[in-house]
Order: structure tokens, then C-alpha cells, then sequence
């Protein structure tokens, strides 16, 4: 993990999801990138700009006191493909989860786009939850989908260093209780990951249960692939993105 993009926007060091970027960029001495998108075409000035550019200061001091290196940006556009765009040059985009919020409506459907936009794999922190970020044990949502290979290649630092990983398996695939696709684990162990396995079958609020279950374990971070099925398809049936979207008080690494 050597480069992370954090989506600051107007938040304080306060938010969540920067202490979270913070503290990762920290725990593996990488390079840390604060960003406010400015809506807007780049040729015309505005208050919104002026106002993200004063900031940088504040971060770049934020930054050293953290004993990391950093910048600030403030690229100038549509904000969810700007995002999206810049995001591609990191190894993961930090963001925030509505948890039901008053703007929860609007921040699910951001976020959906920006994973559907193609963005590097997102790492969404609850508002409102705590600054100490427990990552040693690790939940996965394991579907046999491109999209939870992503999340898991993305989450690979941070599943080394975890103390327990738990691969919830709704592939369905094989006899019970047997593991992941040979080629998945040969890939975890290779990297020295172990993990438990737990049986999941898919079905209706699957998103809810997985919450739900990863949580009573005590695990401190959820990975796997966003919007397997399409957008719609997902909100007609209750699909697990758009509920752990909305709903989520777990951090979640996910990607599409």
C-alpha cells in the first residue's frame, strides 16, 4: 500500500475517514494524498475553489504531524468522475459511509457511481463511529465474483498483518465446509494468510446477515465486490451493496 487518496472534501481531521487514511498511511509509510473535488469547469474561479486551496495548508501540517508525507489537490470537475479518475492513480480511495445519516440517500448514490465509474477499490469508515480503527480480524465476502478478487488483491496489506481472517463462502460450490477455490487459497497461503471458513448461503438481505454476523464476531473491516449484479437488479431485490451502503456501521473495502 504506497499511495491513498483520501476524499476530504470540507471534513476536519475529526471525520472518521481521515483518521482512518491517516492512520493507514502511517502503518505503512505511504504516500497520502487529502482531495476536495471543486465542481466546476477549470477555466473560471470560483468561492468553492478558493476555499479548497486554502486548505491545503492546514494538511500539509496535518500531514507532518502524522509523521507522513502528503499533498492536496483540488481538481476541478464532474465531481464523481473526477473522483473516480483520480482515485486510479492510488492503491485504495478513502471515503465516508452515510450510517444512516440524513444525507444517506445521496452519499449511496455517489458512492455507487464512483464504484461503477471504475475507481480504485474504496475503503468507506462509518461517520460518527470510533478513531481506533481494530483491523485484526477481517471479514470477507467471498461470491467467486472479479469484483470480491479485486477487493481481496486490494486488502492484501492489510489481511498479512490481521490477526484473524474469516472468508464468508456464498459460492456454493463443492462439498460443505470445504474452501475457497483451490486457486484462492493457494494465493492467501502463498502470502501467509490464514483464514477460517464459514459456509454462507446467499438468499434475501444477504447484505444485512453478513453485516450482522461479521459484526457479532468483533471483526473490524469487511471486504468484498461491489454490485456483482446490476444497479437495478440489486435495488429490486434487496441486493447486499445498497443495504451496506446505507446501513453499514462496519468499515468496508470494496471494489467492482
Amino acid at each position: 500500500m504506497r499511495d491513498i487518496t483520501v476524499n476530504v472534501g470540507s471534513a476536519t481531521e475529526a471525520e472518521p475517514a481521515v483518521a482512518c487514511a491517516l492512520s493507514l498511511a502511517r502503518r505503512y509509510g505511504a504516500f497520502l494524498t487529502g482531495l476536495q473535488v471543486v465542481p466546476g469547469n477549470p477555466p473560471f474561479p470560483s468561492a468553492a475553489g478558493a476555499d479548497a486551496q486554502s486548505r491545503r495548508a492546514w494538511w500539509e501540517a496535518l500531514c507532518r504531524g502524522h509523521g507522513i508525507s502528503g499533498a492536496w489537490e483540488t481538481p476541478r470537475g464532474p465531481y464523481v468522475p473526477t473522483l473516480a479518475l483520480r482515485s486510479l492513480l492510488s492503491d485504495v480511495l478513502v471515503g465516508s459511509l452515510p450510517a444512516g445519516s440524513p444525507e444517506a440517500a445521496v452519499l449511496i448514490e455517489e458512492w455507487s457511481r464512483v464504484l461503477l465509474e471504475g475507481s480504485a477499490p474504496v475503503l468507506l469508515v462509518p461517520r460518527g463511529g470510533t478513531a481506533e480503527f481494530d483491523f485484526r480480524h477481517i471479514a470477507i465476502g467471498w461470491n467467486g465474483s472479479g469484483q470480491a478478487l479485486r477487493a481481496i488483491h486490494a486488502a492484501l496489506p492489510l489481511l498479512r498483518d490481521a490477526h484473524e481472517v474469516t472468508v464468508y463462502d456464498g459460492c456454493r460450490s463443492g462439498a460443505p465446509g470445504a474452501p475457497p477455490a483451490p486457486w484462492l487459497r493457494e494465493w492467501l497461503d502463498r502470502h501467509g494468510v490464514r483464514f477460517q471458513r464459514i459456509d454462507f448461503a446467499p438468499g434475501r438481505e444477504v447484505g444485512r446477515r453478513l453485516h450482522d454476523d461479521a459484526q457479532a464476531r468483533r471483526a473490524g473491516l469487511l471486504v468484498m465486490g461491489a454490485w456483482g449484479r446490476s444497479r437495478m437488479s440489486e435495488r429490486v431485490l434487496g441486493g447486499a451493496t445498497h443495504w451496506l451502503l446505507g446501513d453499514s456501521r462496519l468499515p468496508m473495502l470494496l471494489a467492482h
